[in-house]
Parts: C-alpha cells; sequence; structure tokens
C-alpha cells in the first residue's frame, strides 16, 4: 500500500514539473553561495546624530550628540553592529537595531 502511495505521489510532482524532477533540482541554489548582502547608508567614517536620549555601552548619550562609526561588524555578509568613538574618544559596540532605531545620519 504504501509502496504504491510514493508512486502516485512521484506521478504527481512529475505531471507538475515540466520535464521531470531533474530540471527543478537545478534551479535550487548552491549552499556554498554567500546570502545577498544588503545594501547599507552605514560606513566606516559616517557621523551618527543621536535622535533620542541612548545608553551606549556604558555611556549615556543626550539627544543630539554625535558619534562617528569606526567599524563596521558583519555576520553572513550583514552589517549586524557598528563601533562608534564617542566624543572621549572611547569605542563602543551598538546593535544595528539601536542605530536605526536611535541614531540619524549625518554625513557619509
Amino acid at each position: 500500500m504504501a509502496g504504491s502511495l510514493i508512486v502516485v505521489i512521484v506521478a504527481a510532482l512529475a505531471a507538475v514539473v515540466p520535464n521531470g524532477a531533474a530540471e527543478a533540482s537545478h534551479e535550487a541554489p548552491a549552499s556554498d553561495e554567500a546570502p545577498p548582502k544588503v545594501s547599507t547608508d552605514i560606513a566606516v567614517g559616517v557621523r551618527l546624530e543621536a535622535v533620542a536620549d541612548v545608553t551606549v555601552a556604558r555611556a549615556e548619550l543626550a539627544r543630539g550628540a554625535t558619534v562617528s562609526v569606526a567599524r563596521l561588524i558583519e555576520r553572513q555578509g550583514r552589517v549586524t553592529a557598528v563601533d562608534v568613538e564617542l566624543a572621549d574618544g572611547h569605542i563602543a559596540r551598538v546593535a544595528m537595531a539601536t542605530v536605526r532605531a536611535s541614531f540619524r545620519v549625518l554625513s557619509e
């Protein structure tokens, strides 16, 4: 019974997929391909301005305070965080979700 069910399912798939299942397997992306990179307006040297009071590391930044992006942190081809240089010269890591929610780009 189970064998005949498998034959019916394979036959149904062959009817749905043009030129059989062999052609459908060529459309699958290769596993070694990198995910597409997302373009971003954040780059090293960009100045960011806080649009609200925000805590970065142990520093409190008031609305209007500016920081400079010192380094981009990438994981799997996507920028996940940035290191920013604070006014006193210290470097702090900020997640991109916080950057998008609490900062605006001043210059590139």
